[in-house]
């Protein structure tokens, strides 16, 4: 029920304390369960396009007035009368469906008659230049998936401070790991250096350590494998929005908690570091096939990043499909592998959990 949504939402991580919107057709409006938005972090969407009556528009200056924000779905910029452009907070518009032209006439003209200062929200933004060009156009929020892609103007290579990230990761996927290589290249960077020892010396592990070789003693080959992914990717994270980063991590985290779903228990630590690689051209803005190239990931690994072959390509294809709400894609894959519902839709919101709290406590170590 949606009573029981709205309680779940409130206590999840997903939305970060921030507020969600859900879609309200005319009969939920009509109904009483707007009234429950008064008691979360929540607001209502609705179509431009419904055939607002008497009664919904009453009730969503009820609404208003009790302290619930509106979204209006306006499907393209073409210009209409609508009354509730008087009440809504944010005016939705499908980016795709109109050209800058008409967006720009869109906005000014809302703007020049809204008192209350109404923001504009451009969606299916899915390529940064979109991006760039609906800032410059006026809008204030954009939805889409440009910033889990990489940003190419040009390929510059990866930059110098980045390559001791991809070096050490590269000898611990080794065969045969030297941890004395994997010891230089640490203490050749300072950063990763208090890093490390801030990891294995903090609370959750307990230790008492001053050196870089007796830390990776004490983590071993998959223990450092973990630290130096997430500390790769918090590295990495200074000029990518913080949500880039809890994807990342929220990928990982799902991706390793499918394994025995999959049955493929022994492809866990593979299948994490999987979901760290699968946004690391989003956050290099390099091609995925020339980071693979410089760094020494399984075959399997690779083939599930470039063309999503094999069990590791089924998993990572239903991790995007949840992080992307295209359920259609999900019911596919759970229905071709035999898989229960309610548990994947609980490890994903596990995974959830592990993005934040390992967020906090990366950044916090960076002090």
């Amino acid at each position: 029920e949606i009573s029981d949504d709205i309680e779940f939402f409130e206590k999840s991580n997903l939305a970060d304390g921030k507020r969600i919107f859900i879609h309200f057709n005319a009969e939920l409006l009509q109904s009483e369960v707007p009234q429950l938005l008064s008691k979360a972090k929540l607001g209502i969407e609705v179509s431009a396009a419904l055939n607002f009556e008497n009664q919904i528009k009453n009730n969503i200056k009820n609404l208003r007035e009790m302290g619930s924000l509106l979204i209006l779905n306006q499907s393209e910029a073409a210009p209409a009368e609508n009354e509730l452009y008087n009440y809504a907070d944010i005016i939705k518009i499908d980016y795709k469906k109109a050209s800058k032209a008409e967006h720009k006439s869109f906005i000014e003209k809302i703007k020049s008659q809204s008192s209350k200062g109404v923001k504009f929200l451009a969606q299916n933004i899915d390529e940064h230049h979109h991006f760039k060009e609906a800032k410059e156009l006026g809008f204030d929020y954009f939805q889409g998936i440009f910033f889990t892609k990489a940003d190419m103007i040009s390929d510059s290579g990866t930059p110098g401070y980045k390559i001791n990230y991809l070096n050490v990761l590269k000898e611990l996927n080794k065969e045969d790991v030297d941890f004395d290589e994997v010891e230089k290249i640490i203490k050749n960077d300072i950063s990763m250096t208090f890093s490390l020892l801030k990891t294995i010396n903090s609370a959750s592990y307990g230790y008492n350590v001053s050196s870089i070789k007796q830390a990776s003693a004490l983590l071993g080959v998959k223990g450092l494998k973990k630290w130096s992914l997430l500390y790769l990717i918090s590295g990495l994270k200074d000029d990518k929005p913080n949500i880039l980063f809890v994807n990342t991590l929220t990928r990982a985290k799902f991706a390793e908690s499918l394994a025995e779903e999959f049955k493929a228990a022994e492809k866990s630590e593979d299948l994490f570091t999987m979901g760290i690689f699968s946004m690391m051209d989003a956050f290099l803005n390099r091609p995925m096939s020339k980071i693979l190239e410089e760094t020494a990931l399984t075959e399997e690994i690779k083939e599930a990043l470039l063309i999503r072959e094999g069990v590791m390509g089924e998993i990572l294809n239903l991790v995007i499909a949840f992080e992307r709400v295209k359920w259609d894609q999900v019911a596919l894959i759970e229905k071709k592998n035999q898989l229960d519902p309610k548990k994947l839709y609980n490890k994903y919101l596990e995974a959830v959990d592990f993005a934040y709290e390992t967020m906090g406590i990366l950044i916090k170590n960076q002090k």
